[in-house]
């Protein structure tokens, strides 16, 4: 090992994760709330709500905000945030938008000093150790490309925005003033208006539950082109869109250039140890203890596999055999910018192996362990097929109350259209009722169908390794790459003897070709009609 490394003053520095994903993405979601609530000024045709270009730029770092923060890219996040808050300040004349944005500003700015001082700390605390990485940088890549594409896309979307915008202007130039009537409103949102010529038009103002049939509305018209004099074609959503795609390639930009930049100089190194946890992931380890993931853009191939093949694997699940002798891990150096979120270069007998991002341990299950989980379940309890196993009475009662709040946040939602947030969780409430709803899993003659949140998977019983019990949960190990999925509490005790009985009467009639099939769950087609009944309500 190089060191001395002090792992727990290194992970004690950190930046705890909720400060960032809790605290200021919540603190984001309640400014934006109290923002919309007070933005209560009608359109008039005194004080029309006219388009504000500079201020659809501004919606591009207050978008940009809870998204970076959420994907772990704090500075970045807190930077946009302190930014919207000063745009915000100057742009917006409401006093509670200016107070609740310009609290989250102040709180962005707190966290991003104490990030720049917890990654400093995090950096002295790794250790002494400095190297240079051999060779030249690497050619810049497909990210190079994407960043120009979308630059070039965004140079587009403003084109667009000055030819359409220039178009509106010589209508408004030509445009008469007459009063239209109003004649329908069709959907709560869309309000039909007859002008003097008997000729009709819609629109879709911002406040549509003001107007009454038969009031009269101020338009400017131009032939066949009609438009409300106190709500003006709004088309600053093109600078939105390419604001967002010129941001996103400034993004890529920097990226690129940080990774480049292990190559200017000296860098921090640490031999450590690697343990795959995923197809193209990495957890890095310092003697007993953890230190980071690293997520690859290929399996590297540095471990030994620890079973020859899948059959193996099936027996060892099943505890026909025992588990291998796990062999000693293999070591890396991993050299470059020393803390959450900074950029390392993986080092191979003196040669980069991989670039990528050091990214906080997450609890997870590593697939093909020789720390096998829970305790195998051998064939015992005979069932006629086909037979699914339900969820209990709990889960259906609480399918029941997620259901009652899906349908009280919608009915919330007609009267406060402005609570968004009430939608997000109807949604969520929808996706976890109907799976209280379905049976959790399905034996038949030619397969074990798994009923999860998002998928629904098909396993031909020869193409299922094995089962496991831990408590009331079974581990179901299947397919070519040992796959591994863990049920929910299930009412049924002998679930698992049941499983493996289906799987022995069944592998006695082979059937060739079969391969695990996985398509959507109904309950993200439930999922999705909920949330045209939020955006259409």
């Amino acid at each position: 090992m190089i060191g001395p490394v002090d792992v727990q003053r290194w992970q004690a520095a950190a930046v705890p994760w909720w400060v960032t994903k809790v605290g200021l993405v919540g603190g984001w979601i309640v400014a934006f709330y109290f923002a919309v609530s007070s933005n209560e000024s009608p359109c008039t045709v005194s004080q029309p709500c006219l388009p504000d270009p500079l201020f659809s730029l501004a919606v591009v770092p207050l978008l940009a905000t809870p998204l970076l923060l959420l994907f772990s890219r704090v500075l970045t996040g807190c930077a946009m945030g302190v930014l919207f808050g000063a745009m915000d300040l100057m742009l917006d004349g409401s006093a509670v938008a200016n107070l609740a944005f310009g609290l989250h500003a102040a709180a962005c700015a707190l966290v991003a000093a104490w990030t720049v001082r917890s990654r400093a700390d995090q950096h002295e605390a790794a250790g002494t150790t400095i190297v240079s990485l051999p060779d030249l940088p690497p050619q810049r890549g497909v990210l190079r490309v994407v960043a120009v594409l979308l630059v070039l896309f965004g140079f587009l979307t403003f084109v667009q925005y000055s030819l359409t915008n220039d178009a509106i202007e010589q209508h408004i130039a030509n445009a008469s003033r007459v009063d239209a009537e109003v004649v329908e409103i069709k959907n709560t949102f869309e309000v039909w208006v007859e002008l003097p010529d008997r000729q009709r038009a819609a629109f879709e103002p911002l406040a549509p539950e003001s107007y009454q049939v038969g009031d009269e509305v101020p338009v400017l018209a131009d032939g066949t082109w009609v438009r409300m004099a106190n709500e003006p074609e709004d088309v600053t959503w093109w600078l939105t869109i390419g604001g967002s795609a010129v941001f996103v390639a400034i993004l890529l930009a920097a990226r690129e250039r940080r990774r480049r930049a292990l190559w200017t100089g000296p860098v921090k190194a640490i031999r450590l140890q690697i343990h795959q946890i995923g197809p193209r992931r990495i957890l890095l380890r310092y003697g007993k203890k953890d230190i980071a993931t690293l997520a690859t853009l290929a399996d590297l191939g540095l471990e030994e596999p620890l079973y020859h093949d899948t059959e193996e694997f099936g027996r060892v699940w099943r505890g026909e055999e025992d588990p291998p002798v796990r062999l000693e891990p293999a070591e890396v150096l991993v050299a470059g910018e020393w803390h959450h979120g900074g950029q390392v270069a993986l080092l191979v007998e003196g040669e980069v192996v991989a670039t990528s991002t050091l990214n906080r341990v997450r609890p997870r299950h590593i697939v093909h362990s020789a720390h096998l989980p829970g305790e195998p379940v051998t064939a015992g309890t005979p069932v006629e097929l086909p037979h699914a196993i339900w969820p209990g009475d709990r889960r259906r009662v609480e399918g029941v109350a997620l259901l009652l709040g899906a349908a009280g946040a919608l009915i919330a939602l007609k009267f406060y259209p402005e609570l968004i947030v009430l939608g997000l969780i109807g949604i969520q409430c929808v996706l976890s009722a109907v799976t209280r709803f379905q049976p959790m899993l399905r034996l038949d003659h030619n397969s074990v169908v798994l009923y999860t949140g998002v998928f629904t998977y098909r396993v031909p019983w020869a193409q299922l390794h094995g089962v496991r019990r831990s408590g009331p949960q079974l581990m179901l190990a299947f397919g070519p790459h040992g796959d591994v999925l863990t049920t929910p509490h299930l009412p049924d005790a002998q679930a698992g003897e049941k499983l493996m009985w289906a799987r022995a009467r069944s592998l006695i009639a082979e059937h060739p070709g079969e391969r695990v099939t996985r398509k959507l769950n109904i309950s993200v087609l439930i999922g999705a009609i909920y949330a045209a009944l939020v955006l259409f309500i």
